[in-house]
């Protein structure tokens, strides 16, 4: 079983501009192809520096029920105040392969008195999912962050069904995936996606074997939570279960980690015999 480990790190320093600091963050939005009506929906999640950008674009297909995974990186034009980005390769695809006919976006940034959008068109090399693309329009908007994050506390009481699965954890195998330093922080942003076909892929996630999250329905949709790091443990170690492996295993997710500005975008694959472990590490 192969693992793949992204991360894209783009840190804005004290002396970034305005407008780096409005392009970081999450558009949502879509695409709209004119020679076919079909629409497409897009979140592109993007760390702005002075003028470079890096981020994921996710894009989902309703017809198909399957979703994909880009790593994008660009520049953004002051003058103009537009904003080009060029697919590095396709991280997943429904056959297995790992890379497609590159592409590249080009957005224009406008900011209006209750929000911020970004719109343009799409140039690529071949087709996307066998669709023609020349004449894909985009339109993408920044979203605000939740007022409430979610807090992933451990259920310190198990019912009969959580020991029973956490007996399961303990006779799977558990590789570790990634291992991502944190410092200086008492929690990090986790956003959960399926990695592929949205086939009904459920998981369950426990934080040194505690479970802080039961009966997760992996999605086109992130679900974003907020896990609290135990700084009196030199490692803490965050373990994806499969409860399920949906119609087609295995077991397939994409989690994406932000910690200090930084992204890290672990694909993990599980199934009935392995579970897939992050390791966060603090500094001695």
């Amino acid at each position: 079983m192969r693992f793949l480990l992204v991360v894209l790190f783009l840190l804005p320093g004290a002396g970034s501009s305005l407008i780096a600091q409005d392009l970081t963050g999450q558009w949502t939005g879509g695409s709209t192809d004119s020679l076919s009506d079909r629409n497409h929906k897009l979140v592109l999640n993007i760390a702005a520096g002075d003028s470079l950008i890096g981020g994921v674009l996710h894009w989902y297909f309703p017809g198909t029920q399957t979703i994909r995974h880009y790593i994008v990186r660009g520049q953004f034009h002051k003058r103009d105040s537009t904003l080009s980005l060029i697919e590095d390769s396709l991280v997943t695809s429904p056959n297995g392969e790992v890379k497609d006919p590159a592409a590249i976006y080009f957005l224009r940034y406008k900011r209006g008195a209750h929000k911020e959008v970004l719109e343009g068109r799409l140039s690529r090399r071949g087709n996307i999912m066998g669709e023609s693309s020349s004449a894909m329009s985009i339109r993408l908007e920044k979203k605000a962050p939740p007022f409430i994050p979610f807090i992933a506390l451990p259920k310190k009481k198990k019912d009969s069904i959580q020991q029973k699965q956490f007996t399961e954890l303990q006779k799977r195998a558990t590789p570790v995936v990634a291992t991502i330093p944190v410092r200086l922080q008492d929690s990090i942003r986790i956003q959960l996606y399926d990695n592929g076909e949205i086939d009904g892929d459920s998981v369950s996630l426990y934080l040194n074997d505690e479970l802080i999250l039961i009966h997760q329905k992996l999605q086109a949709e992130p679900k974003t939570l907020w896990v609290l790091i135990d700084k009196n443990l030199p490692v803490n170690k965050l373990v994806l279960f499969a409860e399920n492996l949906g119609k087609l295993p295995p077991n397939t997710a994409l989690m994406e980690i932000t910690i200090h500005g930084k992204l890290y975008n672990v694909f993990l694959s599980t199934d009935y015999t392995h579970n897939a472990m992050v390791e966060f590490t603090l500094p001695e």
